[in-house]
Order: C-alpha cells, then structure tokens, then sequence
C-alpha cells in the first residue's frame, strides 16, 4: 500500500562473453535472520509489498512451493556515494542461514564499451548543471524585477534584429573562455528565432534556407510546445517571447577531432548565465540554445553531415530545453536552487521520449518505417534510441559499480550521470508518469523544491514507497503468460511494455540489445543466506521459491557486517509474489 504525505509540500558495440558462477559455501557466519517485533503478514499470489527492512522479519513466506521476486534496495539521494555490503537470508524464524554463493545459470557478461561517444556531452552537461549553483545562488540576491517575465505572459513586440553578436562558451575546462560570434537572423516563428553564425559553412557543405526554414517550424510548431505543454513556460528575460537557436560553429570547435574519436561530441547546449545579465558580462540577455553546424569537410573539429545534424539537432533542443525551462522556472521566476541532476536528467531524457511519442503518434505502425517491422518510425529513432539503450543497460546490472557504469537511480554525488543512470532515471520518471499522468512533469517543474522533496511534494507519495514500486514495476509490469491487467496498477507501467520493448530491440539489434530481457534475477534458496553490493539510489532482484513442506521462511536484509544499515539508505525490501514459477523464471 503507497505511504501517502500528510500534506503537499510545495550504439557502441559490446564484446560479450560467457560467464557462469560456482557453487560453494563460506566460513563467514552471516547475520542471524533476526526477529518480527511487530505483527506477521503474508503476501497473496500476485500481491506485492515495499518492506522496511528492520519489518522484513514480519513477512511469513509459507512453505507452499510458491515462487517470490525479492528486491532489496536503497531509495536515497543523499547518502555517500560508495557501494554498501549487505547479506539478504531466507531461513525459519530464528535460525541461522548459511551464507553460500549459489550457482546461477550461465548469463552474458558484457565488457564495458572502450569509446563511449557520448562522454563529451555529458561532461559539458555536468559543468553546466554545477555552474547553475552559482547562477542560482547569483540569481536569489538579484531583485526580482532583474528576473523577467515568463515567455507565457505578455511580452513587447521587439522587432528581432538581423544581425546579431553573441558571446559563445569556446572552452569550459580553461577558466569559462568565450568567443565573440556574428549571426544572421535566418528563421522567425512564433516561439523560435534560429541565427546561424556568419561562419558557418554555406550550401552544399552547410544549411541552406529552406533547411533552416524546415528545422525551425519542427522547433516552433512541434518541440517547444511538447516541453511548455509538459514542463510549463520558459523565463523571457528580453521581453521577446522567443527562445533563441544559435548554430555556430564554436560549438563544433569545443571538441577537437581526436577527442571526437574518443569521447564524441558536443551537439548542444543551455548555459544559465544567458538569464541572469546583471551579474554576468558574457551573458547573452536571453533564452538561447546553442548548437554545432553540418561541418562534412572537418574544417572546425570532426565531420558532420547535413543529415546527422538535422537528425541529432531535435533531440538534443528538446532535452537541453527541458533544462532551461527547469532553470527558469525554479530559480529565475522563484529565486530557488537549481534542481538536483539526478532529476533534471531525468526530466530532460523525459523529454527526448516525448519527441519520440509526437511521431510515434504521427507515424502509427507500420507508416513511417523504412522497415514496416521497425519498433518505432524513422523520426522517432534520434529522440528514443539513447534512452533505449541506457536503460537496458541499466537493468542488465543495477548493481554496477564500475566507475565508468555505476549504478544509481537518485545517487550522482556531484557527477553528471552515466548512462546507466541516466537510463535508470528515465525509467523511475517514466513509470510516475504513467502512474500520476505526464501533469506530474510540470509539478516537477514549476515549484521551487528540488531532488528528493520535490518528487515527494509533486507526488503526495513518499520517495521509497515510489522507489520500492517501481523496483518491483521493472520486473513485473509484463510477466510473460499473466495478463497486465492481473498485475497491481501501482508494479506496472502502462504506456510502454518492456518486455516487449526490450525483445524488439534484440531481435533487431542483438549486438547492442544481447538478451530478450536485461534482468537476471538471483537465485536465494530457502535456508540460505546471499552478500551482494550495491550503491544508494538502486536496487538488486533475486527470486526465492518457498519449500513445499516444513517451516514457513522469514527474511533478513542487512549490513555483510550484521550491524544496522545507515538510516539515510532507507533499507527496504519490495517482495512481489508470482502466480508461478514459470512466470518469474
């Protein structure tokens, strides 16, 4: 049962190889299964349950053969970020397990990606997001009358100038250096004016106008009012109404060729300090997204296409919008904080899907598709792709804790989220969508509460409640023989199928996408006791079928040292049980 708040407070390829785990026992004593000091409970066939872990001991699992997926997990956002050591057991009540390391079947181990090509975006991303403190902090001390009116609310009609300069971010690793740009004004709609920088390579090696024209009714008519609809209004510090695009080729210089290779690109960004011009002399006094141009001969870093700009330019305006819509909303209308990055991800990779569902929707199967058996149209694929990919990575092993692939949903310490997290972010602010409607993105918002609080206040639910539903929402949301409807409302999203959703990607794309479904859940025998490690802010999955005759099972989850967990992990265990064993399996 949810815990409701009292009140509302405002594609690179992988190498894979096979690995199987050998059976043995340990001489480490685990922890005693410990005792229930409150009243028992059991779980019904297709129920499920979030357990604080100090209650685990209270849930009596019969000895009726039945099949139970068990998630133990840490719903934080605050705790340090270090992997912590736990034992989960299953043994009668009062006795003691016996701590072994089951044998498990045989599952693909996945070497870690040697180039990951998004790294370049992330890094600037990360600079960006903690530049934002400052920008906030700088922000709260400004009048409010320096903040500007949001774009919703009426605004002058300032003729757009033609020709315009721009102080452009040429190096953000080298003390924050600009260079001065010259752009002309080469499109105007009714949110969007589009300038392209004097230097930009002309036709046939750059835009022409009726490329600039196409791209900017896609940013005017369909993207910006998918992000206002959903995320609310962007600030208007010039009183223009507009949100401006800048295409310049400094952006294609922010990473040298040799970096291209090795880390990719920066395709686009935000930079809060274009809000706050008082207190900034590179400010640009404006709403502006900046991004590269199609440079196919290399003259400014690595090449770029036509196309694989005009394909990668939507995404990237959508998500990097959500980020000044977020900005603007929490710390130029409210003077807040800027919000935490686990979540402004979140939402902005929110936002990259709902690109993806505008043709999804426009492009009902099987239109649209160079191949009719495609999951999703062929305008869809630059918004879903990457969050497809991170989130099957993710749930192929929540429990990571490579420095490059660390696993945590809410727990990014001051980094700016690698894939799997951002994939494991994407998929928690799916499933609330699904649950509370897209309205809950705006909640998130427009409000001056930040990270775990403002999920909690958007919600009216308490975070490891959410946290516990949606672990066990990963697994169960499409059970392979049980009908969806069958499944608890709360342990399932109902806008996407991830089975599904994941079997399509591996049927067409095995290389990327190995197995049919990513989770391999741990066996955990009756009797037995199992250590695993996992970092605050995720989550593990094992399944424990119940013995068919003797004494009904208790279970413990607690510290590898059989002390108490830190109380900020808010240990808990979410217990689903399955209607059978085929089911689960």
């Amino acid at each position: 049962m949810r815990s409701l708040l009292p009140t509302l407070v405002l594609g690179s390829g992988l190498a894979i190889s096979l690995a199987a785990c050998s059976s043995d026992s340990t001489g480490v004593k685990p922890p005693p299964a410990g005792t229930c000091s409150g009243s028992t409970f059991s779980l019904a066939s297709l129920q499920g349950r979030v357990i604080l872990a100090s209650d685990l001991p209270c849930l009596t699992i019969p000895a009726d053969g039945g099949t139970y997926l068990v998630v133990p997990q840490f719903p934080t956002a605050s705790a340090p970020l270090s992997p912590v050591n736990f034992t989960l057991s299953a043994a009668s009540p009062g006795a003691t397990a016996r701590l072994v390391s089951a044998s498990e079947r045989p599952r693909l181990a996945l070497a870690h990606p040697t180039v990951d090509l998004g790294r370049a975006q992330r890094n600037i991303e990360g600079y960006l997001r903690r530049q934002e403190r400052e920008v906030a902090a700088a922000a709260r001390s400004a009048p409010p009358s320096a903040r500007g009116p949001l774009a919703s609310q009426v605004h002058a009609q300032i003729a757009p100038l033609t020709t315009k300069i721009f102080h452009v971010l040429s190096n953000f690793a080298n003390n924050n250096t600009f260079k001065t740009d010259t752009a002309n004004l080469k499109y105007t709609g009714s949110h969007i004016l589009i300038y392209q920088s004097q230097n930009a390579p002309p036709p046939p090696n750059g835009f022409t106008d009726q490329d600039i024209t196409a791209f900017g009714n896609t940013f005017d008519q369909d993207l910006y009012t998918i992000d206002v609809a959903t995320f609310g209004a962007p600030s208007d510090i010039d009183n223009n109404g507009k949100v401006i695009v800048l295409m310049s080729p400094i952006i294609n210089h922010l990473t040298d060729a040799s970096t291209c290779q090795n880390s990719g690109f920066i395709a686009g960004f935000f930079d809060a300090i274009d809000l706050l011009p008082s207190q900034y002399t590179n400010s640009n006094d404006g709403e502006i997204f900046y991004t590269l141009v199609p440079d196919p001969q290399a003259t400014f870093s690595c090449a770029h296409s036509i196309a694989s700009v005009g394909q990668l330019t939507p995404s990237t305006f959508i998500h990097e919008f959500q980020h000044m819509i977020s900005f603007g909303q929490h710390s130029i209308l409210r003077g807040g904080q800027e919000e935490d990055s686990w979540l402004n991800e979140g939402l902005s990779h929110v936002a990259e899907e709902l690109g993806s569902r505008y043709y999804e929707n426009k492009f009902p199967p099987p239109t649209g598709r160079t191949d009719p058996d495609q999951a999703f149209p062929d305008s869809s694929q630059g918004f879903i792709s990457g969050d497809l990919y991170n989130s099957w990575h993710f749930l192929f092993d929540p429990t990571s804790t490579d420095t490059a692939d660390k696993a945590s949903v809410s727990n990014w310490g001051d980094g700016d989220g690698t894939l799997v997290q951002r994939g494991g972010i994407w998929l928690f602010l799916r499933w609330l969508g699904d649950q509370q409607d897209s309205l809950v993105y705006g909640r998130l918002d427009q409000t001056a509460n930040t990270g775990v609080p403002n999920v909690e206040a958007a919600s009216s639910v308490s975070f490891p409640t959410l946290f516990g539903e949606y672990a066990l929402a990963l697994y169960v949301d499409s059970l392979p023989g049980v009908p969806r409807s069958s499944i608890p409302s709360e342990f399932r999203f109902t806008s996407r199928n991830l089975r599904a959703l994941y079997g399509k990607q591996f049927q067409r794309n095995p290389r990327d996408f190995p197995v049919a479904f990513p989770i391999a859940a741990k066996s955990l025998s009756p009797g037995a006791a199992r250590n695993g490690s996992m970092y605050p802010g995720t989550m593990d999955f094992y399944l424990l079928t119940a013995p068919t005759s003797g004494n009904p099972v208790a279970m413990t989850f607690a510290p590898a040292t059989g002390s108490s967990f830190n109380s900020v992990l808010n240990a808990q265990v979410s217990v689903f049980h399955c209607p059978s064993s085929a089911a689960c399996q």
